[in-house]
C-alpha cells in the first residue's frame, strides 16, 4: 500500500502547520509564512529518501493554501563518507497546496493536498496530487488518496525544521 510508488509520490508533497497565534499575527500584517519539513523516508531499492519540503502559506488566503517546493535525495549506504550516506540521485518538484479537512471513520482529519505543476524541466513532476496528514505536533505524514494512514506512520513522517 505504501511502497516505493507512494514514497515517490511524496516527492510531490507539501505540508502544513496547525494554526497558531503567530499565524493570526502574520495574517494581520499581510505576511506569508514559510515552513520547512524534512525526514528520511523508506524506499524499496535504496537506503532511503531524504525529503525536504518547503511550504509557503499565503496570508491573503488565511494560511489555508500556498506554494510548495520539494527536493528528494535518494540515498544509499556508503562507509566512505562522514555521514555514512551517499547521495544517489535527486528529484525536484513544485506546485500548489491546499489545507483541507474531512471526516474519516468518525474523526476529522486535517491534511494537505499538494498538486505539482506540470512543467517541462522539473524532473519527476507529476499531475497526481499527494496527501499529507497534519499531525498534532505539526509534523506531516504521507497518506494515500483515501486519506488512510500507513501501518507504520512514523516511517512516513516529515518533521518541522
Amino acid at each position: 500500500m505504501f511502497g516505493l510508488a507512494a514514497v515517490a509520490a511524496l516527492g510531490f508533497t507539501a505540508c502544513g502547520n496547525s494554526a497558531s497565534t503567530s499565524d493570526a499575527a502574520q495574517a494581520k500584517s499581510g505576511n506569508d509564512k514559510e515552513v520547512l519539513y524534512s525526514g528520511i523516508l523508506p524506499a524499496a531499492d535504496v537506503q532511503g529518501i531524504l525529503c525536504t519540503l518547503k511550504l509557503d502559506y499565503d496570508a491573503d488566503h488565511n494560511f489555508s493554501e500556498g506554494d510548495f517546493v520539494m527536493v528528494q535525495n535518494y540515498i544509499n549506504s556508503d562507509t566512505a563518507t562522514v555521514s555514512g550516506l551517499k547521495d544517489m540521485s535527486t528529484s525536484y518538484s513544485e506546485g500548489d497546496f491546499t489545507k483541507e479537512s474531512k471526516q474519516v471513520n468518525g474523526t476529522t482529519i486535517e491534511y494537505l493536498r499538494l498538486t505539482p505543476d506540470a512543467k517541462d524541466g522539473l524532473g519527476d513532476a507529476s499531475s497526481d496530487p499527494v496527501y499529507l496528514m497534519v499531525n498534532a505536533d505539526g509534523s506531516l505524514t504521507l497518506i494515500n488518496s483515501e486519506l488512510e494512514v500507513p501501518s507504520m506512520p512514523a516511517l512516513y513522517t516529515l518533521a518541522v525544521k
